[in-house]
Parts: C-alpha cells; structure tokens; sequence
C-alpha cells in the first residue's frame, strides 16, 4: 500500500481500534482478577482492582475516539 491512499488511512485507522480493543479486554481481566483477590482477602488488592478500573475507563474512552474519529466504511 502506498503513503497516503485511503486503504492504508483505514488500515490504520483498523489497527488502532484492535490495540485499543486488546487493551481494553486487558484492563478488564486485570480488574476482575484483582476484585476476586479483593473479595477472597488478598493484601491491597482493592488498590490493583481500583487502578485496574480507571486505566480501564481511560482505554475505553481511548477506543471510542478511535472509533468515532474514524472516516466512514463504505462497501
């Protein structure tokens, strides 16, 4: 693909919307991982779960920019 053609723009802009994706299915895990330690008992595990959350909250809001700012799919 050539620099600057609309497929390599899209290609891109698909790549981004994966890694944020990835990111955000981590986060999640993370999260949840760390609020079972919370519930079982773990030492500070509330803290991991709570960073967990925000960072969560922070590549969600990332990922629908993404999305959002993304030119239209046309068939």
């Amino acid at each position: 693909m050539e620099r600057g053609t609309p497929h390599r723009l899209a290609a891109r802009d698909s790549m981004w919307t994966v890694a944020w994706t990835a990111l955000c299915v981590l986060l999640a895990l993370w999260s949840l991982a760390w609020g079972i330690g919370a519930a079982r008992g773990a030492t500070h595990a509330w803290v991991y779960c709570f960073c967990g959350l925000i960072l969560l909250a922070c590549a969600l809001w990332a990922r629908r920019s993404a999305i959002r700012n993304s030119p239209p799919r046309h068939l």
